[in-house]
């Protein structure tokens, strides 16, 4: 009996430690297998690295094609007045801030503690400005709309109290959209806009070509359509910070001369409207 167990001990762990040895070489294998696949990722993102994104003094090393591409789709167009339009006829018929703000907005609204207009000249906030206390403007408020012209750009500021969704608290907040004042009918490009930012677009390809995008601006172009749809005025008031871009800009503008349908007033007259091109990154 005693010799049986002994044989049966002997069988037990010999299984035992033949079980552990396979285990142990699947773990093994395993981590071998491991630890070749990150190294081939390893590899993989080293070479990536040194071919991509190696930054030498002018940036990356390679750029590729598609690098290339993006940086010119991420190139924007935008053709209109400088800030948000609103009708010369709207402003004069202005008395309060629900003629300038949505019922959405307006809502927030717990308290109201000021309202301020102020007219911006060369995208500069100026000390023509006033300012009161109600939603109903005072008469110099309107007074400073309505002698403000074409093209003139203000904002109007509202710091009000609304109440925080989550504590029921009031909390301070404001809202200062900016606009400007347009025409009835605005000027626009014989073609239409899409055609005027495709015709930007494909126009401006070469000189986009190395365009980095980590040092291109938003830049700002102004121009003039006359009552006649003639272009006069053009002016860059803020660069792209490449003059091949900048440059290529206005001779594209300029060859639009004759090719615009001219803005009209409330009454119908044509009149000169002077608009924007945003070219660039977006931004303000």
């Amino acid at each position: 009996m005693k010799k049986s167990l002994i044989i049966l001990c002997a069988v037990l762990i010999t299984l035992s430690l033949t079980a552990f040895g396979v285990l142990n070489w699947k773990d093994i294998k395993t981590e071998a297998s491991e630890k070749r696949e990150i190294a081939m990722h390893s590899t993989s993102a080293e070479k990536e690295n040194t071919n991509a994104n190696y930054q030498g003094p002018v940036g990356p090393l390679f750029i590729t094609q598609t690098e290339k591409t993006k940086r010119i789709e991420d190139f924007n167009y935008n053709v209109g007045p400088r800030f948000g339009p609103i009708k010369k006829s709207d402003i004069d018929k202005a008395t309060t801030i629900e003629d300038f703000f949505s019922w959405e907005a307006l809502r927030a609204i717990e308290i109201l503690k000021s309202v301020e207009i102020i007219i911006i000249e060369n995208d500069r906030q100026t000390q023509k400005r006033e300012i009161g206390y109600s939603k109903t403007l005072t008469k110099a408020q309107l007074k400073l709309l309505q002698t403000a012209d074409y093209a003139a750009s203000f904002l109007i500021r509202i710091d009000f109290q609304e109440k925080n969704k989550v504590t029921e608290k009031l909390q301070y907040n404001y809202a200062s959209p900016h606009l400007t004042i347009v025409p009835e009918k605005q000027a626009a490009y014989i073609n239409g806009k899409d055609a005027l930012q495709n015709y930007l677009k494909e126009n401006s390809k070469e000189v986009r070509k190395e365009v980095d995008q980590n040092k291109l601006q938003p830049a700002k172009l102004y121009f003039t359509v006359t009552k006649e749809g003639n272009i006069e005025n053009i002016r860059l008031d803020r660069t792209s910070n490449y003059p091949l871009v900048d440059k290529a800009m206005i001779e594209l503008i300029t060859k639009t001369n004759k090719k615009w349908k001219p803005a009209e007033n409330e009454k119908g007259e044509k009149i000169d409207q002077e608009l924007v091109v945003s070219f660039g990154l977006l931004g303000c």
